[in-house]
């Protein structure tokens, strides 16, 4: 493999270690945590869109707000039992109105009742007051995190751009993932066998049949499908979700769909993303569809693509033939045995040609020939179209056909970042952090089973967990900034 721009990959014993050891400042306890929550600020903002109470019949015991927050806390303490057996102490219950008091103001805790609302009055207003308001406090959600983000130092516009090797809080992680069904059953009414009894269960409608662990393993999970997006940097409690969304799967929308609908979501808020890191269910067309947008994607060759000629160039004598190969051009080289090997050809620069509506990328190229070497300029990451600008020959001046006229997916065989180089060894590990948002999500459940029926009920539980992540990770960077001011005042 040439040392180019990308560098050439390190062997697996020669990569440095980026394992750190989790500290004791670096844990939250879950009454710290508990803390975070009622002091982060979105909570409060989002209880002004909620609907006031009605004017007729039994009028509301407490105000939107206080549901609110239990729909936060419940990740946090795994259960909405646990959650309402937390409030009712009296010292939470005094916690929870003293944040109110600062956020709201006073007349807004003196209207709170002395005692906490139960799990059936919590679970009456999940039904009533949450679920047909989910989508607007989505919406809001969504809005905030990317100002949180920005806040916080991800995707700093004052920060170079090196595309050929990004920095982790330049970018974008997401992935989806499968908790599993809060029950077992599939069918309402089943027969006992030895019993002849009939037996009713409790059935998501929302649960399904999924696939996990990529193409070689595949391993059935039953339940929801969950897709997160979220930037970090490199401290721990860094990571702020920014948009989350329901994989429904099957005849509907894939997960590979609704993740670049996301991204491209997020490219329009968050302008100064360079890109996305992602699994290998992203393929050329999803690739194809992100590049346009300005992203670099950053993910792993199909491990079914094959070697496929690209074409044969003459800018000398003896001619070059190109193939694609490992997500690059490759040269077709003669060796002394007479059989012919591919040999990556050296990468010089990656060219993005960001535009308002299309962008474009290419890898400049080093041939190497024994009289000097040739630079040849290769589009990459977008498979072009009749409708996408024609190319023209430089020395015959004709068009040059598209790729769908020659029937060459050029998104799926050629990387931005190619998969064989340093700079993929360095930034593709970076999507560890997906398994480590999905890691929090299992560990916020109830024995590790999604603690709501139906997709409206789990989609107020999946946003608690995000709010609650969320308000983990701007109180660490409160306190760290806070700790870094005193630090300076200390040197003065």
């Amino acid at each position: 493999m040439p040392d180019d721009v990308f560098g050439a990959p390190l062997p697996d014993l020669a990569r440095p270690s980026r394992k750190r050891q989790l500290t004791d400042r670096h844990q939250r306890t879950v009454d710290q945590r508990v803390q975070d929550c009622l002091n982060y600020p979105l909570l409060y903002e989002m209880a002004e869109l909620l609907p006031a109470p009605h004017q007729v019949g039994c009028p509301r015991e407490y105000p939107p707000i206080v549901y609110l927050l239990m729909a936060v806390l419940t990740p946090v303490t795994k259960s909405k039992r646990s959650t309402a057996g937390l409030l009712a102490s009296a010292s939470q219950w005094r916690s929870l109105r003293a944040a109110v008091r600062r956020h709201m103001g006073r007349r807004a805790a003196m209207a709170l009742p002395l005692a906490a609302p139960t799990r059936s009055q919590y679970d009456y207003a999940v039904k009533t007051l949450l679920v047909p308001s989910v989508d607007l406090l989505e919406e809001e959600f969504r809005r905030y995190a990317a100002l949180q983000a920005l806040e916080q130092g991800l995707f700093p516009a004052s920060m170079p751009k090196v595309w050929s090797r990004p920095e982790r809080r330049q970018l974008l992680v997401g992935d989806a993932t499968v908790p599993k069904a809060p029950s077992k059953a599939r069918k309402q009414e089943t027969v006992d066998p030895v019993t002849g009894e009939l037996r009713t269960h409790r059935v998501d409608p929302a649960a399904r049949d999924y696939y996990e662990n990529g193409e070689k393993a595949k391993r059935q999970v039953r339940g929801t499908k969950w897709f997160f997006a979220s930037g970090r940097s490199d401290g721990y409690w860094t990571r702020v979700i920014l948009t989350f969304a329901h994989v429904a799967g099957g005849e509907y929308e894939d997960e590979a769909t609704v993740a670049v609908r996301q991204f491209a979501h997020l490219k329009n808020v968050l302008p100064d993303c360079m890109g996305v890191i992602y699994d290998g269910a992203l393929r050329g067309v999803h690739r194809d569809a992100l590049a346009r947008r300005g992203l670099l994607v950053v993910n792993k060759q199909h491990g079914s693509l094959n070697p496929v000629f690209y074409e044969r160039i003459k800018p000398c004598r003896s001619g070059h033939d190109l193939w694609c190969d490992q997500g690059r051009i490759a040269e077709s080289i003669r060796i002394d045995d007479g059989t012919r090997v591919l040999q990556p050809v050296p990468i010089t620069r990656l060219e993005p040609r960001i535009g308002v509506t299309k962008s474009r990328w290419y890898h400049l190229l080093k041939i190497p020939w024994r009289h000097g070497d040739h630079e040849y300029r290769v589009p990459v990451g977008i498979t072009t179209t009749v409708e996408d600008r024609a190319l023209r020959d430089a020395t015959t001046g004709q068009r040059i056909p598209s790729d769908h006229e020659r029937g060459f997916h050029r998104a799926e065989y050629l990387q931005q970042i190619p998969q064989d180089t340093l700079s993929h060894q360095l930034v593709y590990p970076y999507r560890s952090d997906s398994e480590s948002v999905h890691s929090q999500f299992d560990l916020s459940l109830w024995n590790r089973r999604m603690i709501a029926y139906g997709v409206e009920r789990q989609k107020v539980f999946v946003l608690g967990f995000a709010l609650s992540q969320n308000a983990t990770s701007r109180q660490v960077y409160l306190e760290g900034r806070a700790d870094a001011a005193m630090e300076c005042r200390k040197n003065a």
